[in-house]
């Protein structure tokens, strides 16, 4: 369906399959239950599986792709207020609003339920054509760090946290991934987007964060809050990257993780980095 378009905002109607679902585990190597398995996650408090946050940042992707042609992304805040299901109605919705210090293109993307409350909300910047050569710093400024003060440690951990409670500041994990030119044609289908053969989509970076705190670091249980990304270099189409996440806070009281989160290129050049808070109960 192409999207309807004003000048104030863009918006375009989407259903999410669990073939999607599982297509986009496929893909990522995000195979955290609470997505692909039916019987697990009814036995969760969302009832049943729900959308991987990096699939719906790729569905925006896809409209930004196509009403802004050839601009990439300069920086990207996503939060996840509520789970979106297997076949309910979305809305993608893409808002402008004003950089402050007037280089790029800022929008605000928001997933919206049939209900009015937000599946993902969060804002990113696009690099205008003319500023794509400039060094990452003097382009938009990084995207707004997520953690939040040091507080004193609750006495009483929330139940659940047999696993949690092994978890240590400094914990880490890391894999390394290269996309084929399949993966990012299966990418483009699932984001319904067009195809830049010499570039690495950007969504398919945090996708590799996806599937470390939900393979492994906290692990199966995961559920994504929020991810601020910093895009400072292109990642070529066929590279080699290199993905790690961090444990830089726990918070067991609430059972939340803040992990740092980083990926580099073959050769070592710094992609994207920022922060992550993940809810985690086993």
């Amino acid at each position: 369906m192409p999207p309807i378009t004003d000048p104030a905002a863009m918006t375009q109607a989407c259903v999410l399959t669990q073939q999607d679902f599982d297509r986009f585990a496929d893909l990522s190597g995000d195979h955290n239950p609470i997505h692909v398995d039916p019987a697990f996650a009814a036995g969760t408090p969302f009832g049943a599986t729900v959308s991987h946050g990096m699939l719906l940042f790729s569905r925006l992707r896809g409209l930004i792709a196509r009403q802004y042609p050839g601009l990439p992304l300069a920086s990207q805040t996503l939060m996840f207020p509520a789970p979106c299901y297997a076949d309910e109605p979305l809305t993608l919705a893409l808002t402008p609003e004003s950089t402050p210090n007037g280089q790029g293109i800022a929008l605000r993307t928001e997933v919206i339920k049939a209900d009015g409350s937000l599946g993902l909300r969060g804002s990113c910047v696009l690099r205008r054509t003319a500023d794509t050569g400039r060094p990452p710093h003097a382009d938009a400024g990084p995207a707004q760090p997520l953690a939040t003060p040091p507080a004193t440690p609750a006495p009483c951990p929330a139940p659940g946290l047999d696993r949690y409670l092994a978890l240590r500041h400094g914990d880490s994990a890391a894999l390394e991934r290269r996309y084929t030119p399949t993966d990012h044609a299966l990418w483009a289908a699932l984001a319904d987007s067009p195809v830049v053969p010499a570039e690495l989509p950007e969504p398919l970076i945090p996708a590799m964060f996806s599937c470390l705190l939900g393979e492994e670091l906290p692990g199966h249980g995961t559920n994504y809050l929020k991810q601020s990304l910093n895009f400072l270099a292109p990642a070529q189409a066929g590279e080699t990257l290199h993905a790690s996440v961090t444990v830089s806070r726990l918070r067991a009281d609430k059972a939340l993780v803040n992990l740092h989160t980083r990926c580099t290129g073959a050769d070592g050049r710094l992609l994207c980095h920022g922060e992550a808070l993940v809810l985690f109960r086993q």
